[in-house]
C-alpha cells in the first residue's frame, strides 16, 4: 500500500513525488483500461468513435489531421491530471480511478459499426440520369463462408428503389491473404470502410446488406450502391489488412455511371495496431 511505511497523508500534504507517483498510477488505470476495450472490442471500440468526434470538432476549427495516439495520448492525460479532482490516497486507487473513469466514458461512447453494403441500383425522385436501371436482387445468403481459392457469392434482397452510385471495387493482394477470409473478418485482421462525403454516411465493405461480394485468387471483388442525394458525391474508402499497408483513396461517382475502382494493397511489415496509431479515424 502507497504510504505504509509513513501512515497515510492527507491530500493536502502530499510531495511532488506523492502527486507524480499517484498521477503516473492514474496515466496507467487509463492505459489498462483503453488496451482492454480496444483488444475486446476491436473495430466497435469507443477510441474510433472518440477519434472520429475529435476529428470533426479539429475540423471545425482548422485542424483535422488528429492521429489515433493523439487521442490515446490526451486520455492518458486526462487520467493522470484527474488525480487532483478525485483525490486518491494510494497509488492502487489511482489505478483503480483511472480505469474506472475510461471504463465510464467507453461505456458511454456508442460503438461505430457502420451498415452494410447495399445493391446496386436506384433513381434519385424527379431526376433520370440516362442509362440508369433499377436493380433487383431475390436471392438471399445461404452461406456466409469464403471458400480458398473459389469465388464465393454473396447476394441478399435490396429492392428499395432509392437513388445510389454504383460502385464496382477490385481490391488486389499481390501476397495473397495471411489466413482465410472469415478468420480475418472474425479477428478484425482485415476491415474496410466506405464513407460518402456529401450525406456524411459510412458502411462496412465487409458486412452486406444487398451487395455483392466475391474472392478470386488474390483480389476481392465488391459491388455496393451507395446511396444518392446528388448527381454526384466524392466518396472514401479505407481498407485494412494484416501484412498490408492501411490504403485509402477518394473518387468521384456520379449516378448513372458505374464507379470501376482499382486499389492496389502494398505488402507492410508493420503491424496493423502501430499502423492504426498513425491515422486519423474520421469515417
Amino acid at each position: 500500500m502507497y504510504g505504509v511505511k509513513r501512515g497515510f497523508k492527507a491530500p493536502g500534504e502530499f510531495g511532488v513525488s506523492d502527486i507524480l507517483g499517484l498521477g503516473l498510477a492514474g496515466a496507467a488505470g487509463i492505459v489498462a483500461a483503453l488496451v482492454t476495450d480496444y483488444q475486446q472490442q476491436g473495430e466497435a471500440s469507443a477510441l474510433f468513435t472518440i477519434n472520429q468526434w475529435i476529428a470533426q470538432v479539429g475540423g471545425l476549427l482548422g485542424f483535422a489531421d488528429i492521429p489515433l495516439w493523439m487521442v490515446v495520448l490526451g486520455m492518458t492525460a486526462v487520467g493522470a491530471i484527474s488525480i487532483f479532482y478525485f483525490q486518491p490516497i494510494t497509488r492502487q486507487g489511482a489505478f483503480a480511478q483511472g480505469f474506472g473513469l475510461l471504463a465510464v466514458i467507453m461505456t458511454a461512447t456508442p460503438g461505430d459499426l457502420a451498415g452494410g453494403i447495399e445493391a446496386f441500383g436506384g433513381n434519385l425522385p424527379g431526376l433520370q440520369p440516362a442509362g440508369t436501371q433499377e436493380a433487383s436482387f431475390g436471392a438471399r445468403i445461404i452461406n456466409a463462408a469464403y471458400t480458398p481459392g473459389e469465388a464465393t457469392l454473396y447476394q441478399v434482397q435490396n429492392d428499395d428503389g432509392a437513388a445510389k452510385y454504383d460502385v464496382y471495387l477490385r481490391i488486389n493482394f499481390p501476397n495473397g491473404f495471411p489466413s482465410d477470409i472469415d478468420t480475418l473478418i472474425r479477428t478484425g485482421a482485415i476491415r474496410g470502410r466506405l464513407h460518402n462525403d456529401d450525406t456524411d454516411e459510412t458502411w462496412n465493405l465487409f458486412r452486406s446488406a444487398g451487395g455483392m461480394i466475391r474472392r478470386e485468387g488474390n483480389a476481392l471483388y465488391i459491388e455496393a450502391g451507395v446511396p444518392a442525394r446528388s448527381t454526384s458525391a466524392r466518396l472514401w474508402v479505407r481498407i485494412e489488412c494484416k501484412g498490408y499497408t492501411i490504403e485509402e483513396q477518394s473518387a468521384l461517382a456520379t449516378l448513372g455511371e458505374t464507379l470501376n475502382w482499382a486499389i492496389d494493397m502494398e505488402a507492410s511489415r508493420t503491424p496493423l495496431f502501430l499502423q492504426r496509431l498513425g491515422r486519423t479515424y474520421r469515417y
